[in-house]
């Protein structure tokens, strides 16, 4: 009976163990990344500076939002799916503008979610709102030149 049991937590840790790798390899294709003004400046593009220059090999997408925002919320899920959607091809981040005042101010967020959408190469476009999934794929597909 013992060795039974025994048996039966390997082979249920086996499972789990098993469940969170899967787990974690799909999420790190599908991620929102969650950043900060300072990681935006390292990793997407120098919002200071005058010319636009991207530092990625990706188009991007940035959500603006705030942790009151209901259509932001709202957005969330909207966002994993569109990281779904694009996987590997986009990369997708969020930045809190009530942390983040200094970036929001530059881009100069009025209203939220805003989404900017950052090509390879061109200048950044903008949405403001929420919207439906297709909607924002349309959007994308026009800025990143698909």
């Amino acid at each position: 009976m013992k060795k039974l049991f025994f048996v039966l937590i390997l082979a249920l840790s086996a499972v789990v163990a098993n469940a969170q790798q899967l787990a974690g390899e799909v999420d790190t294709v599908y991620t929102v990344h969650f950043i900060n003004q300072d990681m935006f400046k390292e990793v997407i593009a120098d919002w200071s500076a005058r010319e636009w220059t991207m530092k990625g090999e990706r188009p991007v997408v940035v959500d603006f939002y705030a942790d009151w925002c209901k259509p932001c919320k709202r957005l969330e899920p909207i966002l994993r799916d569109l990281a779904h959607h694009y996987q590997g091809t986009v990369d997708f981040y969020r930045i809190n503008v009530d942390k983040n005042p200094d970036i929001a101010s530059v881009f100069q967020i009025r209203s939220i979610p805003y989404l900017l959408i950052c090509p390879i190469n061109g200048e950044p476009k903008e949405v403001v709102g929420l919207y439906p999934m297709q909607e924002y794929i349309r959007v994308i597909n026009i800025a990143i030149g698909r």
